[in-house]
């Protein structure tokens, strides 16, 4: 199991977090006072699928996913998430329910910010209310992009797509070789993009064999995102 070090101060892990990166100081002072960091051990739930909508979650140190479970029982990956990246962000504007359920992939820091908090801080605090707003619009405009590769692209470039986004790669002038700091299976990878795990399989191979990925000296995957970039030409 990874050993992830004691989280940093409210106030800090929330600089490192779209869309609070960029408040002014007596915002984040505000949000800190609502935030909660939580330790998780490897494989613990965050919160399930139906269950009501209570916090907004980020990822300060470890990693987790969300995941749906289909009426067959089987798991259906829906986000793996990385450090700083924000989710469970619905409730926020709508309430309801959970439509999935988060579960940690190690060791973890979980930051949690009651909704009913932050809506009424967001009430107050234009700052804070425009940046959520903005983030908001991203994320819609990267869902539906997700939604277009799912529909127009074979299952090589949605595996290629994935892992670049893994990366946190934006274009192909990126380095020569860049690291996805989640270890993800080839049975996460295989839910994340809808396909079959021998398939992922084979296509990792294909990608290893071209140069496309390969192992750093810490295990983590590494890619050279020009190359596949070139599957989603």
């Amino acid at each position: 199991m990874p050993h992830v070090q004691a989280p940093a101060a409210a106030d800090d892990a929330l600089r490192d977090v779209a869309p609070f990166a960029e408040l002014p100081d007596a915002t984040i002072a505000r949000l800190a006072e609502i935030t909660s960091l939580r330790h998780y051990r490897k494989d613990m739930y965050i919160f399930g699928e139906g269950e009501p909508a209570e916090m907004l979650c980020f990822v300060h140190k470890g990693a987790a996913k969300v995941f749906k479970t289909t009426s067959d029982g089987q798991e259906q990956t829906l986000h793996l998430l990385q450090p700083n990246e924000l989710f469970a962000v619905t409730g926020f504007v709508t309430g309801g329910l959970y439509p999935g359920t988060a579960q940690t992939l190690e060791d973890s820091w979980i930051g949690c910010i009651r909704n009913q908090s932050l809506r009424a801080l967001s009430q107050s605090d234009v700052a804070l209310a425009w940046s959520m707003l903005t983030f908001f619009a991203r994320r819609l405009t990267g869902t539906s992009q997700q939604v277009l590769d799912l529909g127009t692209r074979d299952t090589a470039g949605r595996l290629a797509a994935a892992l670049l986004q893994l990366a946190g790669v934006r274009d192909r002038s990126m380095g020569k070789h860049v690291k996805v700091g989640l270890q993800v299976t080839h049975r996460e990878l295989a839910q994340l993009i809808g396909a079959s795990r021998e398939t992922v399989t084979r296509l990792l191979g294909e990608f290893r064999q071209e140069g496309s990925i390969g192992v750093a000296s810490d295990g983590h995957l590494e890619i050279t995102p020009e190359l596949l970039q070139r599957r989603l030409d």
